[in-house]
């Protein structure tokens, strides 16, 4: 079998690679006559697990976990994962050829791991592979963290945390509980642990975060370490966890514990060891002053491990579940417009799933490590495919959809943190005979094909499956915001300058509109409204038929729930929070039967904006007018836009967003017998955002022959307005001032 890579660090010590009957007890701590040494299965003393040179606490944290469970009395789950075995005595015995067999629960199912009995050996007293202090020749902990060490890459292992390395050992279901979350409640957490740990059904480990050198000497506890639960007892209102420190030089807690009648010389055990003491400490009573535990063991109280530990792993028995459903899947996460922006959750993987009898379901979801056997000789790449393993975070989002498909990631009913483990659980409450839909979320993946499996735990029976499709079509087209279309939202005058799109609809049907941008710092909208496939100037609040409400970071959906959309044509516009934010953007359309979608002409295409002088109403004054003279046929519209304002009797220093309502319109003579050829908003008066503006009309030379051509500005002054105020006006049109289009002055104008 190949020998599997050490570190640098272990090879400075390394001695190469021998068989157990040389290998074990360690060569460099019994050097001399071996003759009477050699390795065995059985230890007639309570075990005592250390690592040394290699980075593996939380695989040895671990099997001190699962140990302590066995010598309360549980059964031992070793069976299970070593063999050959012997049932009858209950421990495993040695293999004749040296080869041994251990089922490993490792990317989503139970797998035959095989190794030799082959060990890396120091030629100094540093032990390269996980040791029994009590009885160094012990050799079927090392023979597991070895099979543990071949999946994951070797001795090279980087290190995890103690829930993953249980998951692979023992198949128990994982949950991280991170100490510091808001919603971490310390004393339902104790009880719903401390309940568990008394009937054998979690494994409980622990770790600490960072720690500057003087806080670990004044504490004696080790920075990014994990530590074994060995025991957890109740005092009247204190709560107690007996610790073990796996390193073989690890020191043990030296703060304070709370003073009782009972409990008040625990503070002052130190180190030293009787098994008498771990006995003591593990039937039930706490050790008297004179009992002291093996170095690295100790008691802490609760209040002290919410203080200076960052994380409580524990891993539950999957016994505790009737029923159980895994799938597996891919995630492509190597396209960026595939993978979609943060909170878009319309191409995550989704799957529906119901409990028939409604309950507690445990939702566990595991990300795969990558297959390292073609690379185990390439250490560079080794160690850059184990960081890979381990960068970036996941999560779950539970919604009640109906098991369909969800779009974005708000109004879920559950959500898990994201975490950096490869696995996370979520632990949520059902309703019989609901469908739900499971979201699976990353963050900072590599861009690259990952593997998953998804598990549901429950006590009655689960269906889970691939999750449930609404829509049959998609329709979607890419687009920008440009420094011309970028209008910003609807209270800008400029909205109207927004890319806007025409849909054809042939069949009643329900729709959703998903709008997407790659730029992080752009907030979207999206708006379906009654425009004929028309470009929208100005909007009414009756002429909307959805939209996705407020803006929204990098996606916004705008989808019918209750009525389906008649067949027709509609118009859709698509803004940004900030007028003139540049961004690139694709908006989809899902929808039962076919649509057409495609983008409308901009604002001034075809046609030149040309900028007039600003119109100016003095106070009392509510008509203006600027002479036009069409010198050929052209097609025009009129646009004009809210500037400023004072109130009347002001001194022009106190300008106030109030604005009259206006009207612009394109008429032939003047007084009763005037012809108005077009007029904003079907002639009503508006103070819209957006400003006012004609539909298109088509003016020639000829018309002048019937009367004087005018653009009229009319605006309603009432007792909140009627002062000064300004507004600029813009002609579209399709030829050049002066040699299309002659425009006059502004003037005072009365009927």
């Amino acid at each position: 079998m190949p020998e599997l890579p050490l570190s640098s660090h272990q090879l400075q010590t390394f001695d190469g690679w021998k068989r157990a009957k040389d290998a074990m007890p360690p060569p460099a701590l019994y050097p001399g006559n071996r003759a009477d040494l050699g390795p065995t299965m059985r230890s007639n003393r309570a075990v005592d697990l250390v690592q040394d040179a290699a980075a593996d606490c939380s695989v040895v944290a671990g099997l001190c976990s699962g140990l302590a469970r066995t010598e309360r009395g549980h059964a031992s789950i070793m069976p299970q994962v070593l063999h050959p075995y012997d049932s009858a005595n209950n421990r495993p015995i040695m293999s004749q050829n040296g080869k041994y067999v251990l089922r490993l629960f490792f990317n989503g199912c139970y797998r035959k791991v095989l190794i030799d009995d082959r060990l890396p050996v120091s030629k100094t007293e540093r032990t390269l592979h996980v040791l029994d202090r009590k009885n160094p020749a012990l050799l079927w902990p090392a023979l597991i963290e070895k099979a543990y060490l071949k999946v994951r890459g070797g001795y090279v292992f980087p290190g995890s945390n103690p829930s993953t390395d249980l998951l692979i050992l023992s198949g128990w279901i994982p949950e991280h509980v991170f100490l510091a979350d808001d919603s971490t409640g310390p004393n339902a957490l104790w009880q719903r642990v401390f309940n568990g740990f008394r009937y054998g059904d979690v494994l409980v480990t622990m770790g600490t975060g960072q720690m500057s050198n003087r806080v670990e000497r004044e504490l004696g506890l080790a920075g990014q370490h994990a530590y074994a639960v060995l025991d957890m007892k109740e005092e009247d209102e204190h709560k107690f966890l007996l610790l073990k420190n796996p390193w073989c030089e690890g020191t043990s807690w030296r703060g304070t514990l709370p003073r009782s009648s009972s409990m008040q010389n625990v503070a002052t055990m130190g180190s030293g060891t009787t098994d008498d003491a771990l006995v003591s400490a593990s039937s039930g009573s706490f050790p008297r002053p004179q009992e002291q535990h093996a170095p690295g063991i100790f008691w802490i109280d609760l209040n002290n491990v919410l203080q200076h530990f960052e994380s409580i792993y524990l891993n539950w028995n999957p016994g505790l579940f009737s029923h159980r459903q895994d799938i597996h899947f891919a995630w492509d996460l190597s396209d960026p417009v595939k993978r979609g922006s943060p909170g878009n959750f319309v191409n995550h993987p989704q799957f529906a799933f119901s409990c028939k009898g409604g309950g507690p379901v445990w939702l566990l979801l595991c990300r795969h490590f990558s297959d390292i056997s073609e690379n185990s000789d390439d250490p560079d790449k080794l160690q850059s495919i184990i960081a890979n393993d381990l960068s970036g975070h996941i999560s779950i989002y539970v919604y009640d959809r109906e098991g369909r498909r969800v779009y974005i990631s708000d109004g879920p009913l559950e959500r898990g943190p994201y975490v950096d483990s490869p696995q996370t659980l979520l632990r949520t409450e059902t309703v019989p005979g609901v469908t739900y839909t499971v979201v699976v979320s990353e963050q900072d993946l590599s861009p690259s094909l990952h593997g998953f499996s998804l598990s549901t735990f429950a006590s009655s029976t689960i269906e889970l499956d691939h999750v449930l499709e609404r829509y049959n079509f998609q329709a979607s087209i890419d687009a920008a915001w440009t420094a011309a279309s970028s209008g910003g939202n609807a209270n800008q005058p400029t909205y109207s300058r927004n890319p806007q799109f025409c849909l054809v609809i042939r069949d009643r049907t329900p729709i959703a509109l998903l709008l997407e941008t790659l730029s992080p710092q752009v907030h979207v909208h999206v708006k379906l409204v009654h425009g004929k496939g028309r470009r929208i100037q100005s909007i009414n609040r009756r002429d909307i038929i959805i939209d996705s409400g407020d803006y929204r970071r990098m996606s916004a959906l705008a989808e019918t729930r209750l009525d389906d959309l008649e067949a027709g044509t509609y118009t859709i516009i698509c803004s940004s929070f900030e007028a003139g934010q540049q961004a690139d953007f694709t908006l989809r359309v899902d929808s039962l039967v076919q649509t057409q979608l495609r983008l409308l002409p901009p604002e001034h295409a075809g046609r030149l904006p040309i900028k007039f002088a600003d119109a100016c109403f003095h106070s009392g004054q509510n008509k203006l007018a600027a002479p036009l003279q069409p010198k050929r046929m052209i097609r025009m519209s009129v646009v004009a836009r809210f500037v400023k304002a004072y109130p009347a009797g002001s001194m022009m220093n106190e300008p106030v967003r109030t604005r009259s309502p206006l009207r612009v319109s394109i008429e032939i003579g003047r007084g009763p017998m005037r012809q108005i050829i077009v007029a904003s908003d079907g002639g009503e008066y508006s103070d819209a955002e957006t400003g006012v503006r004609t539909e298109d009309v088509d003016l020639w030379p000829e018309t002048l022959k019937r009367n004087d051509m005018w653009l009229v500005l009319d605006r309603l002054g009432g007792p909140a307005t009627g002062g000064e105020e300004t507004f600029t006006v813009e002609i579209l049109c399709d030829g050049v001032v002066g040699d299309a289009l002659s425009v006059g002055m502004w003037r005072g104008w009365e009927d």
